[in-house]
């Protein structure tokens, strides 16, 4: 995430320097510039240590857990300790009257109908096409696709450069609500894998539902018992939830022919 905030703020600049007549279009530009820092940057990763981890979890998240470390003091070096500051484009500024005193504001109404568009893609691309099709059949099993002529590590790959290239378009789309600083996507971390682990390991339609309840019940919990505390309490509720259905809101299903 932060990777794709940084690369929308270098958009930006360039075209402050450049093209400032056409300052209001930069964020059009940021978008898929975003997305392709993010997947290249995730494609060396996999490529270049990630693939040698696979099937040892422990040491794939402490691994990932070092390159976000390195890539954070990276990002000071470069553009300081400081958060920078990105710019909403006049399109996104202002909202929609709702009633006295309340508005619905552009900027996120953009990233509700941003995050829309990418999970209609990617359910296009998951089960509408081969690429998907052989995404789930690695998933699924990944002994048998191999056989059947499907090059596993190169979906690993391509999955791997897809998912950094999803959270690098997070992190352009947060440059409109909030600060962009090295430490930005840290702040989404638990909420992530809470999302995963109650939706189901790939599944999209859990994820999806996962990320609207927990979401949505921390709003509601947060005025009243504060931002930590009400953290703590989804916590507690997802943990008592996932000891009820280790699987998740949908269990994985699949056809599995090993011994």
């Amino acid at each position: 995430m932060a990777l794709g905030a940084y690369a929308t703020f270098l958009v930006q600049s360039w075209f402050t320097a450049h093209f400032p007549a056409y300052f209001d279009y930069y964020f059009l530009v940021a978008l898929p510039f975003a997305f392709l820092v993010s997947a290249t940057a995730g494609l060396i990763l996999e490529r270049g240590v990630i693939r040698f981890l696979y099937g040892r979890p422990l040491e794939t998240l402490l691994l990932t857990w070092g390159v976000s470390l390195i890539i954070q003091q990276g990002l000071r070096l470069w553009f300081g300790a400081a958060n920078v500051d990105v710019t909403s484009p006049r399109w996104l500024s202002g909202g929609i009257p709702v009633m006295v005193g309340v508005q619905l504001p552009y900027n996120r109404l953009f990233i509700i109908g941003l995050a829309a568009v990418c999970v209609a893609a990617m359910y296009l691309l998951l089960f509408r096409t081969d690429a998907g099709l052989r995404i789930r059949a690695v998933t699924q099993n990944r002994g048998m696709a191999a056989c059947l002529g499907v090059r596993a590590r190169w979906v690993d790959a391509g999955s791997f450069a897809l998912g950094a290239g999803l959270a690098g378009l997070a992190g352009c789309a947060i440059t409109q609500i909030g600060n962009v600083g090295p430490e930005l996507g840290q702040n989404y971390i638990v909420d992530s894998f809470m999302v995963v682990v109650t939706g189901g390991v790939g599944k999209l339609l859990g994820s999806i539902l996962a990320a609207i309840g927990i979401g949505g019940l921390n709003k509601i919990i947060e005025p009243g018992m504060g931002a930590v505390f009400g953290k703590v309490l989804i916590l507690v509720l997802v943990i008592l939830f996932i000891q009820r259905r280790p699987s998740g809101l949908f269990a994985t299903k699949g056809r599995y022919a090993e011994s």
